[in-house]
Protein backbone atom coordinates (compact mmCIF):
# COMPACT_ATOMS: atom_id res chain seq x y z
CA UNK A 1 0.00 0.00 0.00
CA UNK A 2 1.41 3.42 -0.95
CA UNK A 3 2.29 5.92 1.78
CA UNK A 4 -0.37 8.42 0.71
CA UNK A 5 -3.10 5.79 0.59
CA UNK A 6 -2.04 4.49 4.01
CA UNK A 7 -2.18 8.01 5.44
CA UNK A 8 -5.71 8.31 4.07
CA UNK A 9 -6.79 4.95 5.49
CA UNK A 10 -5.37 5.29 8.99
CA UNK A 11 -8.16 7.50 10.41
CA UNK A 12 -10.69 4.91 9.34
CA UNK A 13 -8.58 2.15 10.92
CA UNK A 14 -8.43 4.07 14.20
CA UNK A 15 -12.18 4.65 14.06
CA UNK A 16 -12.91 1.00 13.33
CA UNK A 17 -10.81 -0.33 16.20
CA UNK A 18 -12.34 2.27 18.50
CA UNK A 19 -15.87 0.97 17.92
CA UNK A 20 -14.80 -2.69 17.74
CA UNK A 21 -12.46 -2.83 20.76
CA UNK A 22 -12.06 0.39 22.72
CA UNK A 23 -15.61 1.53 23.36
CA UNK A 24 -16.86 -1.89 24.54
CA UNK A 25 -13.87 -2.11 26.91
CA UNK A 26 -14.54 1.36 28.31
CA UNK A 27 -18.22 0.53 28.84
CA UNK A 28 -17.23 -2.65 30.68
CA UNK A 29 -14.84 -0.79 32.98
CA UNK A 30 -17.43 1.93 33.64
CA UNK A 31 -19.98 -0.74 34.55
CA UNK A 32 -17.60 -2.03 37.24
CA UNK A 33 -17.31 1.45 38.73
CA UNK A 34 -21.07 1.90 38.56
CA UNK A 35 -21.55 -1.24 40.61
CA UNK A 36 -19.11 0.05 43.20
CA UNK A 37 -20.72 3.51 43.29
CA UNK A 38 -24.11 1.97 44.06
CA UNK A 39 -22.68 0.80 47.39
CA UNK A 40 -21.51 4.25 48.59
CA UNK A 41 -23.10 4.69 52.06
CA UNK A 42 -23.61 8.48 51.97
CA UNK A 43 -26.64 9.20 49.80
CA UNK A 44 -25.37 12.57 48.51
CA UNK A 45 -21.98 11.19 47.49
CA UNK A 46 -23.65 8.11 46.02
CA UNK A 47 -25.95 10.27 43.90
CA UNK A 48 -23.02 12.42 42.76
CA UNK A 49 -20.90 9.40 41.85
CA UNK A 50 -23.70 7.73 39.90
CA UNK A 51 -24.61 10.98 38.19
CA UNK A 52 -21.03 11.61 37.07
CA UNK A 53 -20.70 8.08 35.68
CA UNK A 54 -24.03 8.34 33.88
CA UNK A 55 -23.78 11.84 32.41
CA UNK A 56 -20.02 12.02 31.78
CA UNK A 57 -19.29 8.52 30.54
CA UNK A 58 -18.62 10.02 27.12
CA UNK A 59 -15.46 11.63 28.53
CA UNK A 60 -13.99 8.16 29.04
CA UNK A 61 -15.35 6.98 25.72
CA UNK A 62 -13.81 9.92 23.86
CA UNK A 63 -10.46 9.69 25.64
CA UNK A 64 -10.37 6.00 24.84
CA UNK A 65 -9.24 6.77 21.29
CA UNK A 66 -5.69 6.92 22.67
CA UNK A 67 -5.99 3.33 23.85
CA UNK A 68 -6.66 1.57 20.59
CA UNK A 69 -4.91 -1.81 20.16
CA UNK A 70 -2.75 -0.58 17.29
CA UNK A 71 -1.27 2.02 19.64
CA UNK A 72 -1.46 0.20 22.98
CA UNK A 73 -1.60 -3.56 22.37
CA UNK A 74 -1.41 -4.38 26.10
CA UNK A 75 -4.33 -2.14 27.06
CA UNK A 76 -2.42 -0.24 29.75
CA UNK A 77 -3.86 3.15 28.86
CA UNK A 78 -7.53 2.24 29.29
CA UNK A 79 -6.75 0.70 32.67
CA UNK A 80 -5.54 4.15 33.76
CA UNK A 81 -7.85 6.34 31.73
CA UNK A 82 -11.17 5.05 33.01
CA UNK A 83 -10.51 5.36 36.78
CA UNK A 84 -8.59 8.63 36.39
CA UNK A 85 -11.15 10.32 34.14
CA UNK A 86 -13.95 9.02 36.35
CA UNK A 87 -12.16 10.50 39.36
CA UNK A 88 -11.95 13.88 37.58
CA UNK A 89 -15.63 13.71 36.67
CA UNK A 90 -16.65 12.68 40.18
CA UNK A 91 -14.69 15.55 41.75
CA UNK A 92 -16.20 17.97 39.25
CA UNK A 93 -19.69 16.84 40.23
CA UNK A 94 -18.91 16.96 43.96
CA UNK A 95 -17.57 20.50 43.67
CA UNK A 96 -20.32 21.66 41.27
CA UNK A 97 -23.18 20.28 43.31
CA UNK A 98 -21.58 19.99 46.75
CA UNK A 99 -22.17 22.20 49.80
CA UNK A 100 -18.72 23.78 50.12
CA UNK A 101 -16.97 26.53 48.13
CA UNK A 102 -14.06 26.72 50.54
CA UNK A 103 -10.84 26.81 48.46
CA UNK A 104 -8.87 24.76 51.02
CA UNK A 105 -11.50 22.04 50.95
CA UNK A 106 -11.61 22.05 47.14
CA UNK A 107 -7.83 21.84 46.85
CA UNK A 108 -7.59 19.01 49.36
CA UNK A 109 -10.31 17.04 47.58
CA UNK A 110 -8.30 17.38 44.38
CA UNK A 111 -5.14 16.14 46.08
CA UNK A 112 -6.57 12.81 44.96
CA UNK A 113 -5.51 13.68 41.39
CA UNK A 114 -1.93 14.35 42.44
CA UNK A 115 -1.79 11.03 44.26
CA UNK A 116 -3.50 9.20 41.38
CA UNK A 117 -0.67 10.27 39.07
CA UNK A 118 2.07 9.47 41.61
CA UNK A 119 2.65 5.72 41.75
CA UNK A 120 2.99 4.37 45.30
CA UNK A 121 1.89 7.66 46.92
CA UNK A 122 -0.12 7.09 50.11
CA UNK A 123 -3.89 7.33 49.83
CA UNK A 124 -5.24 10.05 52.12
CA UNK A 125 -8.45 11.28 53.68
CA UNK A 126 -9.50 13.50 50.80
CA UNK A 127 -12.78 14.39 52.53
CA UNK A 128 -10.93 15.79 55.54
CA UNK A 129 -12.51 19.26 55.19
CA UNK A 130 -15.67 18.23 53.37
CA UNK A 131 -19.11 18.03 55.04
CA UNK A 132 -19.75 14.57 53.56
CA UNK A 133 -17.13 11.85 53.76
CA UNK A 134 -18.56 8.32 53.83
CA UNK A 135 -18.02 7.09 50.28
CA UNK A 136 -17.15 3.53 51.27
CA UNK A 137 -13.65 3.87 49.84
CA UNK A 138 -14.85 4.86 46.35
CA UNK A 139 -12.44 7.75 45.75
CA UNK A 140 -9.52 5.88 47.29
CA UNK A 141 -10.17 2.96 44.95
CA UNK A 142 -10.06 5.25 41.90
CA UNK A 143 -6.73 6.64 43.11
CA UNK A 144 -5.30 3.15 43.66
CA UNK A 145 -6.50 1.85 40.29
CA UNK A 146 -4.88 4.80 38.56
CA UNK A 147 -1.61 4.30 40.42
CA UNK A 148 -1.52 0.59 39.70
CA UNK A 149 -2.09 1.21 36.00
CA UNK A 150 0.66 3.86 35.80
CA UNK A 151 3.16 1.50 37.42
CA UNK A 152 2.97 -0.61 34.26
CA UNK A 153 4.16 2.19 31.94
CA UNK A 154 7.89 1.65 31.38
CA UNK A 155 8.57 5.29 30.48
CA UNK A 156 6.31 7.02 33.00
CA UNK A 157 9.18 8.63 34.93
CA UNK A 158 10.19 10.45 31.73
CA UNK A 159 6.80 12.13 31.26
CA UNK A 160 5.76 12.54 34.88
CA UNK A 161 6.95 16.13 35.28
CA UNK A 162 4.85 17.32 32.34
CA UNK A 163 1.85 15.30 33.48
CA UNK A 164 2.12 16.78 36.95
CA UNK A 165 2.15 20.27 35.43
CA UNK A 166 -1.12 19.48 33.66
CA UNK A 167 -2.59 18.02 36.85
CA UNK A 168 -1.67 21.13 38.86
CA UNK A 169 -3.21 23.45 36.26
CA UNK A 170 -6.36 21.32 36.26
CA UNK A 171 -6.58 21.54 40.05
CA UNK A 172 -6.03 25.31 40.01
CA UNK A 173 -8.88 25.68 37.55
CA UNK A 174 -11.25 23.54 39.63
CA UNK A 175 -10.44 25.47 42.80
CA UNK A 176 -10.78 28.90 41.20
CA UNK A 177 -13.92 28.25 39.17
CA UNK A 178 -15.76 26.45 41.98
CA UNK A 179 -14.78 28.87 44.74
CA UNK A 180 -16.83 31.84 45.95
CA UNK A 181 -18.71 33.39 43.01
CA UNK A 182 -18.05 36.95 44.14
CA UNK A 183 -14.28 36.62 43.62
CA UNK A 184 -14.22 33.93 40.91
CA UNK A 185 -13.52 36.14 37.92
CA UNK A 186 -10.75 38.01 39.74
CA UNK A 187 -9.06 34.74 40.76
CA UNK A 188 -9.26 33.27 37.27
CA UNK A 189 -7.86 36.33 35.51
CA UNK A 190 -5.00 36.76 37.99
CA UNK A 191 -4.14 33.08 37.57
CA UNK A 192 -4.21 33.48 33.78
CA UNK A 193 -1.78 36.41 33.85
CA UNK A 194 0.53 34.45 36.16
CA UNK A 195 0.57 31.12 34.31
CA UNK A 196 -0.09 31.82 30.63
CA UNK A 197 2.31 32.65 27.81
CA UNK A 198 1.26 36.01 26.26
CA UNK A 199 2.67 34.88 22.92
CA UNK A 200 -0.13 32.31 22.64
CA UNK A 201 -2.61 35.17 22.19
CA UNK A 202 -5.36 33.41 24.13
CA UNK A 203 -8.18 34.98 26.09
CA UNK A 204 -8.23 34.10 29.79
CA UNK A 205 -11.19 31.76 29.36
CA UNK A 206 -9.43 29.92 26.53
CA UNK A 207 -6.42 29.33 28.77
CA UNK A 208 -8.75 28.18 31.55
CA UNK A 209 -10.48 25.81 29.15
CA UNK A 210 -7.13 24.33 28.10
CA UNK A 211 -6.33 23.70 31.77
CA UNK A 212 -9.53 21.68 32.13
CA UNK A 213 -8.60 19.04 29.55
CA UNK A 214 -7.16 15.64 30.45
CA UNK A 215 -6.26 14.74 26.85
CA UNK A 216 -2.68 15.96 27.24
CA UNK A 217 -2.16 13.43 30.02
CA UNK A 218 -3.40 10.58 27.86
CA UNK A 219 -1.32 11.72 24.89
CA UNK A 220 1.86 11.87 26.98
CA UNK A 221 1.15 8.39 28.32
CA UNK A 222 1.24 7.02 24.78
CA UNK A 223 4.91 8.06 24.74
CA UNK A 224 5.44 6.40 28.14
CA UNK A 225 4.54 3.03 26.62
CA UNK A 226 8.18 3.03 25.49
CA UNK A 227 10.98 2.84 28.10
CA UNK A 228 12.89 5.94 26.97
CA UNK A 229 10.80 8.48 25.09
CA UNK A 230 12.86 11.36 23.72
CA UNK A 231 12.69 14.66 25.58
CA UNK A 232 12.05 16.63 22.40
CA UNK A 233 9.08 14.36 21.62
CA UNK A 234 7.67 14.91 25.10
CA UNK A 235 8.04 18.69 24.87
CA UNK A 236 6.59 19.00 21.37
CA UNK A 237 3.59 16.87 22.29
CA UNK A 238 3.06 18.81 25.53
CA UNK A 239 3.18 22.10 23.61
CA UNK A 240 0.60 20.85 21.12
CA UNK A 241 -1.86 19.70 23.76
CA UNK A 242 -1.37 22.57 26.17
CA UNK A 243 -2.88 24.90 25.41
CA UNK A 244 -4.11 24.13 21.88
CA UNK A 245 -5.83 20.73 21.77
CA UNK A 246 -6.87 21.17 25.39
CA UNK A 247 -8.54 24.50 24.58
CA UNK A 248 -10.37 23.07 21.56
CA UNK A 249 -11.54 20.10 23.62
CA UNK A 250 -13.04 21.99 26.55
CA UNK A 251 -14.41 24.92 24.57
CA UNK A 252 -16.38 22.42 22.48
CA UNK A 253 -17.60 20.83 25.70
CA UNK A 254 -18.79 24.21 26.97
CA UNK A 255 -20.23 25.09 23.56
CA UNK A 256 -22.75 22.26 23.74
CA UNK A 257 -23.58 22.83 27.43
CA UNK A 258 -24.53 26.51 27.32
CA UNK A 259 -28.24 26.06 27.98
CA UNK A 260 -27.67 23.43 30.66
CA UNK A 261 -25.08 25.59 32.45
CA UNK A 262 -27.34 28.65 32.29
CA UNK A 263 -30.17 26.71 33.92
CA UNK A 264 -27.82 25.35 36.60
CA UNK A 265 -26.13 28.68 37.27
CA UNK A 266 -22.74 27.20 36.30
CA UNK A 267 -19.81 29.07 34.77
CA UNK A 268 -19.50 28.56 31.01
CA UNK A 269 -16.41 29.87 29.24
CA UNK A 270 -18.02 30.14 25.80
CA UNK A 271 -20.39 32.83 27.11
CA UNK A 272 -17.43 35.20 27.48
CA UNK A 273 -17.15 35.55 23.72
CA UNK A 274 -18.95 38.56 22.28
CA UNK A 275 -21.28 36.39 20.23
CA UNK A 276 -21.55 33.06 18.41
CA UNK A 277 -19.65 34.41 15.43
CA UNK A 278 -16.62 35.29 17.55
CA UNK A 279 -16.77 31.92 19.31
CA UNK A 280 -16.88 30.09 15.98
CA UNK A 281 -14.01 32.16 14.57
CA UNK A 282 -11.81 31.53 17.62
CA UNK A 283 -12.46 27.80 17.62
CA UNK A 284 -11.59 27.65 13.92
CA UNK A 285 -8.39 29.61 14.59
CA UNK A 286 -7.39 27.26 17.43
CA UNK A 287 -8.11 24.22 15.25
CA UNK A 288 -6.01 25.56 12.36
CA UNK A 289 -3.15 26.29 14.76
CA UNK A 290 -3.31 22.65 15.90
CA UNK A 291 -3.16 21.31 12.35
CA UNK A 292 -0.12 23.47 11.61
CA UNK A 293 1.73 22.74 14.87
CA UNK A 294 1.02 19.01 14.71
CA UNK A 295 3.51 18.77 11.83
CA UNK A 296 6.34 18.96 14.37
CA UNK A 297 5.22 16.14 16.68
CA UNK A 298 5.73 12.38 16.44
CA UNK A 299 2.71 10.55 15.06
CA UNK A 300 1.37 13.81 13.64
CA UNK A 301 -1.44 12.15 11.67
CA UNK A 302 -2.94 10.69 14.82
CA UNK A 303 -2.96 13.97 16.72
CA UNK A 304 -4.55 15.78 13.78
CA UNK A 305 -7.11 12.99 13.79
CA UNK A 306 -7.81 13.71 17.46
CA UNK A 307 -8.49 17.39 16.73
CA UNK A 308 -10.75 16.53 13.80
CA UNK A 309 -12.45 13.87 15.86
CA UNK A 310 -13.19 16.35 18.63
CA UNK A 311 -15.12 18.51 16.19
CA UNK A 312 -17.13 15.57 14.89
CA UNK A 313 -17.73 14.00 18.30
CA UNK A 314 -18.95 17.08 20.16
CA UNK A 315 -20.92 18.54 17.28
CA UNK A 316 -22.93 15.32 16.95
CA UNK A 317 -24.58 16.00 20.31
CA UNK A 318 -28.35 16.44 20.13
CA UNK A 319 -28.04 19.79 21.95
CA UNK A 320 -26.05 21.08 18.99
CA UNK A 321 -28.63 19.87 16.52
CA UNK A 322 -31.29 21.72 18.51
CA UNK A 323 -29.57 25.03 19.27
CA UNK A 324 -26.38 25.61 17.26
CA UNK A 325 -26.92 24.43 13.71
CA UNK A 326 -25.20 27.20 11.76
CA UNK A 327 -22.03 27.47 13.90
CA UNK A 328 -21.91 23.68 14.10
CA UNK A 329 -21.90 23.37 10.32
CA UNK A 330 -19.14 25.95 10.01
CA UNK A 331 -16.97 24.19 12.57
CA UNK A 332 -17.66 20.75 11.15
CA UNK A 333 -16.67 21.91 7.68
CA UNK A 334 -13.39 23.24 9.12
CA UNK A 335 -12.41 19.70 10.16
CA UNK A 336 -13.11 18.21 6.73
CA UNK A 337 -13.97 14.63 5.86
CA UNK A 338 -12.58 13.08 9.05
CA UNK A 339 -14.68 15.35 11.27
CA UNK A 340 -17.75 14.61 9.18
CA UNK A 341 -17.03 10.87 9.34
CA UNK A 342 -16.72 10.98 13.14
CA UNK A 343 -19.88 13.10 13.27
CA UNK A 344 -21.80 10.50 11.28
CA UNK A 345 -20.53 7.59 13.39
CA UNK A 346 -21.22 9.37 16.69
CA UNK A 347 -24.54 10.73 15.43
CA UNK A 348 -25.77 7.21 14.72
CA UNK A 349 -24.60 6.00 18.15
CA UNK A 350 -26.21 8.75 20.21
CA UNK A 351 -29.72 8.71 21.60
CA UNK A 352 -32.23 10.72 19.52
Amino acid sequence: MSGKLWDFMRPWQWGAEYFRVVRPRVIHLIAQLHQQAQDIPDSDLRDQALSSLRTKQFHCEGGGVYGGPSRDPHGYLLEFLVPYQSLCDYLDTVTDRGPSQDPDNLRWLHQALVDATTPYAPVRDYYRDHPYNDDGGYMASLVLRSQQALARFPGYAKVQDRIMRLVQLYIDLQVYKHGPVSTRLDRLTKWFHKESDPQDGLFWWEFAAASGSTLGIFALLTLALEPSPKRESIESLYDLYFPWIGALHILLDYLIDQKEDLEGGDLNFVTYYQDREQATHRLQKIYRHIVHQAKSVPDAAFHRYVARGLLGFYLSDRKVRRDLNRPACQLLATGGSVSIGVWLAAHVGRAP
